[in-house]
């Protein structure tokens, strides 16, 4: 009887516990106004890519001194003694000239306005998915807002939710059988080559016809590229993005990365010399990538499975990561919960990751307070262990 009651509250006690990390994001944002009226948030580099393009500077837009001399005019972060690089790729750039007309506060306001309203797209989209379908909206919605993650994408001002935004019209496409959709909305997110790559090359698995679609939208985007900054653009753009990693111009370091680098830096490379760590990191990526590439292609699971699994893939893998790219475990978070509420008897492990993936005090804790965000990466792999030997849903028909 016990555990029939448990059973009917169970959807209750969830929805509780979501609004309850959905109003600790809201404080956290409120405590932050301060700072981010300042410039101390990433939104910063965004701007000064719009400015230095609206200004006619493109060519200069990876010179750390000159991204120093336009953030010096509407930021006053004194810690800050050089520029906040902005290290993606240029196509990225001219969305944010527009923005650049506005003075930064309303510009900042605006593009959380914009990330708002994609939130909100994005719960709509993902809640049609066959495999979440029928998880009620409230469940949707909250879940949405107390996932810490997309608080701090939005808190920051990052182009995590476009990303996000992407991912979601990706995966509905795969629900309804639009491989090429689904390629070409992936491509268009290339501006996270590291956060999209992984996760494309693990569709193509099963979805080859993907390819299709991401071609052409990537040759566009480097035919862009190349406009912009000429044909040496993207080697110089590499050089700067290696510089930038090495000497910790991006200010943060392994020690941040919830990822498989982050924790073989941090616990191991004291004991281990430099070059041995990153073949280390090397081999348990690629030991992650095939045991996933594995079960993708043997399997006949579901697509919202199938994408689950390739976030926590590409998250782990990824060499550049910090908490908001997070984010891209949304719906793998809604995929859980869709178990969780769907499951007829109680599993204490799922709760608990699930707990670990929502509790906005956890993540506060170990950016803030501990400085060791790495720790999450131990979160992450514990969902890929999980979700690799997960019975999944079938692939439905299209």
């Amino acid at each position: 009887m016990d555990g029939l009651s448990f059973q009917k509250r169970r959807p209750a006690i969830l929805n509780a516990f979501l609004l309850a990390m959905v109003c600790c994001n809201l404080a956290l944002a409120v405590r932050l106004v301060p700072f981010l009226q300042n410039g101390y948030q990433d939104f910063t580099i965004y701007y000064t890519a719009g400015k230095l393009l609206a200004q006619g500077h493109g060519t200069a837009l990876y010179r750390l001194d000159t991204q120093y001399e336009v953030q010096r005019e509407f930021s006053d972060v004194p810690s800050r003694k050089g520029a906040l690089p902005f290290n993606h790729p240029p196509f990225e750039a001219p969305l944010f000239v527009p923005l650049s007309y506005l003075s930064y506060w309303n510009a900042y306001l605006l593009w959380t306005a914009l990330n708002l309203f994609a939130v909100a797209f994005i719960v709509a989209r993902l809640r049609r998915c066959l495999s979440i379908g029928k998880l009620p909206l409230l469940t949707v919605a909250s879940a949405a807002g107390a996932f810490p993650p997309v608080a701090i994408a939005i808190i920051q001002g990052q182009d995590s939710i476009l990303l996000l935004l992407l991912l979601a019209l990706a995966l509905t496409s795969l629900e309804r059988g639009s491989d090429v959709a689904a390629g070409a909305w992936l491509g268009l997110g290339l501006f996270r080559p590291h956060l999209v790559l992984p996760i494309l090359v693990l569709l193509l698995a099963r979805r080859p016809r993907a390819l299709r679609g991401l071609v052409p939208v990537g040759l566009a985007l480097m035919a862009v590229w190349v406009v912009m900054m000429g044909w040496g653009a993207p080697f110089s753009y590499l050089r700067f993005i290696l510089w930038t990693e090495r000497s910790g111009a991006v200010g943060f370091g392994p020690e941040a990365a919830p990822n498989l680098r982050g924790i073989v830096d941090t616990l191991l490379r004291p004991q281990l010399p430099g070059s041995l760590a990153g073949l280390l990191i090397l081999l348990l990526s690629l030991i992650v990538f095939t045991l996933a590439w594995r079960r993708i292609r043997m399997g006949n699971d579901s697509a919202s499975y199938t994408f689950s699994l390739g976030c926590a893939v590409t998250l782990l893998v990824s060499y550049h990561a910090l908490a908001h790219d997070g984010t891209i475990l949304l719906p793998l978070v809604l995929f859980l919960l869709g178990v969780e509420l769907r499951a007829e008897s109680h599993d204490p492990s799922r709760s608990l990751l699930l707990f670990l993936l929502l509790f906005t005090p956890m993540y506060v804790a170990l950016l803030f307070r501990w400085g060791g965000f790495f720790l999450f990466g131990f979160v992450v792999l514990w969902i890929f262990v999980r979700l690799l030997h997960m019975r999944a849903p079938a692939a439905e028909p299209a």
